[in-house]
């Protein structure tokens, strides 16, 4: 591997030679070293190779659906680290699967096992507000419904221009084997600046019919009103979904 020099550089291969930029510099190496389409299909040394794209693929595929599936508790948030991050807890969880052979392991089997629970469990979907609220609340799976008390309003974290929050729940079933999934997802409750109880509950209507992992999300936002007009905010401390399972 060797630095590019000179006033123009170029990408792509030439001559036997791979012309790219690492971490921003141009940079030039050999081209090849194995790792041809064929090789890769038909090469005995490129069996982990073939298993680590396979159980990749399987992975990729659990993560477009479930992102699907979570869609309604994501509508107007943006982040680009989604995704990966995603992924990276899928491809954790599919090595928990200790009983399927390698090339074989599934996101499907592996969150059967506690540690897979747990990861599932453990994970931020939005960083930058990963409390919901400054408060005491949680999830009642007997009587599917999510409870806030010690709520105060004026130490929730309202955004400075923040008109009311919007607090949506709602119940998942996801299926890992079938990538199929059914949503009981309950209307929103807004609660306003000026709210001045400490407590308050949204019940979820019933469980999502089918086969798969159950579990509930909830989703805290602010909103501003403008002429009329409500806007959601934008920001760290303006958006935030938590996962009970």
């Amino acid at each position: 591997m060797a630095k590019q020099r000179g006033i123009i550089f170029i990408e792509g291969t030439l001559g036997g030679i791979n012309f790219y930029y690492r971490k921003g510099v141009p940079t030039a190496r050999v081209a090849g070293g194995g790792f041809t389409r064929k090789a890769i299909k038909t090469g005995a040394n490129m069996v982990r190779v073939r298993e680590s794209n396979s159980e990749f693929a399987v992975c990729s595929k659990n993560n477009k659906v479930f992102k699907q599936a979570i869609r309604p508790f994501l509508l107007g948030y943006k982040d680009g680290t989604l995704h990966s991050r995603l992924m990276q807890l899928f491809l954790k969880i599919k090595n928990c699967d200790t009983i399927s052979e390698r090339g074989q392991r599934k996101v499907a089997v592996g969150i059967a096992s506690e540690r897979g629970k747990q990861l599932f469990k453990d994970f931020i979907i939005t960083p930058k507000r990963s409390s919901l609220l400054s408060c005491r609340y949680g999830f009642d799976w007997d009587t599917l419904t999510f409870n806030v008390s010690d709520f105060n309003a004026d130490m929730v974290g309202f955004p400075k221009d923040a008109t009311y929050m919007e607090v949506l729940v709602g119940v998942i079933r996801f299926d890992f084997e079938t990538n199929t999934y059914t949503q009981v997802i309950e209307t929103p409750l807004i609660i306003e600046r000026d709210y001045n109880n400490d407590v308050f509950s949204i019940e979820v209507s019933g469980t999502p019919t089918g086969d798969g992992v159950l579990f509930a999300l909830v989703r805290v936002s602010f909103y501003q009103d403008v002429n009329g007009e409500s806007y959601l905010l934008s920001g760290g401390s303006a958006y935030g979904v938590e996962v009970f399972y």
